[in-house]
C-alpha cells in the first residue's frame, strides 16, 4: 500500500469516527429529551415534578424543573446533570442533580449543602383517550338510557372499566385498547333477565361513540366527556396575610391532579364535581409537619374562583385556565406532502389535538390516527385505511423541527417520505 492509498484510508476512518460520534450525540439527545415524571422520596414522603428536557437549535440541552429553568443541562455515557436554583423570597440556593438513564428509567440524586435525596425519573407518556369518566346516552326500545363509564389506567398500562346506569351496575371485562378502538364485554341484569354485551367504540377528544350488541340487539352509543371544562392546567393564585403565592393545578382526563407549588407537585386529593361547584385537598409538608388545605369553589368557563381553608384560616384562591397543548411541539394542524410511485404530489392533512388525539385527512378522508407518541421532537403514529376492500396500517415515524415534520410512512407497500408544514 503506497503513502496515498495510506492517507485515504486513515482519512476514510477519521470521517466514519466522526459521522459516529455525531449520530451517538443524536441519539443520546432524542433519548432524554421530552418530559419526565419525578418521584422524590425525602424523609418518610413522597413528592413529584415534572422534568422537561428539550434540545437547543445549536445541539446543546436545555431543561426545566416545573416551571423553573434549569441550568448546566447535560447528558453524556447516559448519565443526566443539571443544577437547579430554588428561590424563597430574597434567598436562593442551588441543588445538582446526578443521575442514570437505564431501560427508560431514570434514577439519580438532588443534593445540596443540606444534604441528598433519591429522585428518580420515569418518561412521562399522555392518556389514552379513552381513559376518563364518559356520561352516555343509548336507546333501548322506545326508552332513552343513561349510564356513566368510568375507564381508568393501571400502572402497568392495563385498564379497568366501569359502567353503571338506571339498571344497576353492570360487570365489566376484558377490557382492550386497540388501534384506537376501545372494547369490553360487559354482563348486565334487567328485572330477571341477565345478558351480556360486546362494546365497541372510539374516543375522540371529549366525545365518545360506539355500538353495545349481542346475537340480538345492536345499540348505537354516544357519550361525552364529564368534567372536560375543568381538565387540563391551571395557573394558580392564592392571597393572604403572608402575601401572593403562584402555583400550578393539573387536572388529567381520568380526574386526578396534581397541585404544584415552588415546583415540587403533590396530589389532588378527594376531587368532587358537581354541576360548576369544584372541591378538593391537598397536603403540604411544613417541615416536620403536614399541613391540609381544603378548596371550594366556583367553574365559570376559564376562570376557577373560591377559597382556601388551612388550619382555622381561610384566604381567596383563583385559577386561570392555560392553553393546552404548549408542551408538545406536534400539536397543530400539519400540511403533509409526499409523492406516489407515479411521480405525483400529494398533499394531506394531519390535525394533533391539544389533548393527544389527532386525525389524518387524505381525498376527503378522515381516519383516526392511533398509538400517538411525542417524545421530545420524535413523533409517531398509526393511521388505518381501506384499499380496494382491504385494510392497509401504516406507521409514520418522524421528527418535528420548529413549523417543520419529516419523517416517512411505513407499510407492507414500503416505505414514503413525508414532509409536513405547520399551518396553525
Amino acid at each position: 500500500m503506497n503513502q496515498m492509498q495510506k492517507y485515504k484510508t486513515w482519512a476514510g476512518a477519521v470521517v466514519l469516527v466522526c459521522l459516529l460520534l455525531v449520530q451517538t450525540s443524536l441519539v443520546a439527545a432524542q433519548e432524554i429529551t421530552g418530559q419526565w415524571e419525578i418521584t422524590m422520596e425525602r424523609d418518610g414522603r413522597t413528592s413529584y415534578a415534572t422534568l422537561t428536557i428539550s434540545k437547543n437549535a445549536d445541539g446543546t440541552l436545555a431543561g426545566k424543573w416545573g416551571t423553573s429553568e434549569l441550568s448546566n443541562v447535560k447528558f453524556q455515557d447516559e448519565k443526566l446533570t443539571f443544577v437547579r436554583t430554588i428561590r424563597f423570597g430574597d434567598q436562593e440556593f442551588t441543588m445538582n442533580y446526578s443521575g442514570t438513564l437505564k431501560d427508560g428509567k431514570l434514577t439519580g440524586l438532588l443534593s445540596s449543602d443540606r444534604g441528598e435525596y433519591a429522585a428518580n425519573g420515569v418518561r412521562l407518556k399522555p392518556m389514552p383517550p379513552a381513559v376518563g369518566v364518559w356520561d352516555l346516552a343509548y336507546k333501548i326500545g322506545d326508552r332513552d338510557v343513561t349510564a356513566r363509564l368510568t375507564v381508568s389506567q393501571r400502572p402497568d398500562g392495563a385498564l379497568d372499566a366501569k359502567w353503571t346506569s338506571q339498571m344497576g351496575e353492570s360487570v365489566i371485562s376484558n377490557v382492550k385498547l386497540q388501534d384506537g378502538k376501545l372494547t369490553f364485554d360487559r354482563a348486565a341484569k334487567f328485572n330477571d333477565r341477565e345478558f351480556t354485551m360486546t362494546f365497541t367504540g372510539i374516543a375522540q377528544g371529549d366525545k365518545l361513540t360506539g355500538v353495545s350488541k349481542n346475537e340480538q340487539l345492536e345499540v348505537p352509543v354516544t357519550g361525552q366527556r364529564f368534567g372536560a371544562a375543568l381538565i387540563g392546567q391551571w395557573e394558580w393564585t392564592s392571597t393572604s396575610e403572608r402575601g401572593t403565592r403562584t402555583g400550578m393545578l393539573t387536572i388529567r382526563s381520568d380526574l386526578s391532579g396534581r397541585f404544584q407549588v415552588r415546583d415540587v407537585e403533590v396530589p389532588v386529593k378527594d376531587l368532587k364535581l358537581e354541576g360548576n361547584q369544584v372541591t378538593f385537598a391537598i397536603e403540604m409538608n411544613m417541615g416536620d409537619r403536614t399541613s391540609t388545605r381544603n378548596f371550594k369553589g366556583t367553574l365559570d368557563g376559564n376562570a376557577l374562583k373560591g377559597q382556601m381553608t388551612s388550619e382555622g384560616s381561610t384566604f381567596e384562591a383563583t385559577g386561570k385556565k392555560l392553553a393546552a397543548g404548549a408542551a408538545s411541539p406536534g400539536a397543530g394542524t400539519w400540511e403533509m406532502t409526499s409523492e406516489s410511485s407515479q411521480g405525483q404530489t400529494r398533499t394531506s392533512t394531519l390535525k394533533i389535538k391539544d389533548d393527544m388525539t389527532a386525525t389524518y385527512t387524505s381525498r376527503d378522508t378522515e381516519t383516526p390516527v392511533t398509538d400517538l407518541k411525542v417524545e421530545g421532537d420524535q413523533i409517531s403514529f398509526k393511521i388505518t385505511r381501506t384499499f380496494n376492500d382491504q385494510q392497509v396500517t401504516m406507521e409514520f415515524k418522524g421528527k418535528v423541527d420548529g413549523t417543520t415534520l419529516k419523517g416517512e410512512f411505513v407499510s407492507a407497500r414500503g416505505n414514503r417520505p413525508v414532509t409536513g408544514k405547520k399551518i396553525e
